[in-house]
């Protein structure tokens, strides 16, 4: 599984955000705090 907000590959148990019905995985506490400042940004 990869990080959504630096694409890294997530070792562990990931972060999770859900945002619009959908749920998204980082691999630290500072990917996940970017995703929530700009989430359209990442989002595919």
């Amino acid at each position: 599984m990869k990080c959504t907000v630096c694409g890294d590959e997530i070792r562990g148990k990931p972060y999770t955000f859900s945002y619009k019905g959908n749920t998204y995985y980082f691999c630290s506490p500072m990917c996940m705090a970017e995703f929530k400042k700009r989430p359209e940004k990442y989002i595919k």
